[in-house]
C-alpha cells in the first residue's frame, strides 16, 4: 500500500495512494514541518482516482468516521474550480482511506487550514 506526500509550505497537499488499500492519514501528516506549521483542518479540493472496485474517503480514525467521498471506476473532479470542497463539519478529523478494488489510484488535492510559529518573512517566532 504506496502512500505518497508532498506537502507545500502555506499551500496544498497531494496525496497519491495506490493499490488495495486501507490509509489513515493524520492531519500532523499535511505539514512541511510540525514544529512551525500545525495543521488543524484539511479539504479536498481535487480528486483523481481509478479503480476496479471502490475507493472511500472518510473523515476519522477508521470505517466508523463519516464517508466524504464513494468514487467508483475512474473520476476526475475538480471540486475548487467550483468553488466548493469536501471537508464540511469534520475538515478537523483525520483521513481513513479504503480501496476495496485489486487494484487502482487516488490522487487527493487537499488545501489545508494551519497556524504557523515562524514569520513567513523575517524568519523570527511568533509568540
Amino acid at each position: 500500500m504506496p502512500v505518497n506526500i508532498i506537502n507545500s509550505k502555506r499551500s496544498k497537499s497531494v496525496i497519491k495512494i495506490t493499490g488495495n488499500t486501507a490509509a489513515r492519514i493524520n492531519l500532523n501528516q499535511l505539514s512541511t514541518n510540525t514544529t512551525t506549521e500545525l495543521v488543524s483542518a484539511a479539504e479536498i479540493s481535487h480528486v483523481t482516482s481509478s479503480t476496479d472496485g471502490k475507493w472511500i474517503i472518510y473523515r476519522g480514525n477508521d470505517t466508523g468516521g463519516e464517508q466524504a467521498l464513494v468514487l467508483f471506476g475512474e473520476n476526475d473532479i475538480p471540486f475548487s474550480q467550483y468553488d466548493i470542497s469536501i471537508g464540511g463539519a469534520n475538515s478537523t478529523a483525520n483521513l481513513y482511506i479504503t480501496n476495496s478494488g485489486t487494484d487502482g489510484t487516488l490522487v487527493l488535492t487537499l488545501s489545508k487550514t494551519a497556524r504557523y510559529t515562524v514569520d513567513p518573512d523575517t524568519g523570527y517566532t511568533i509568540t
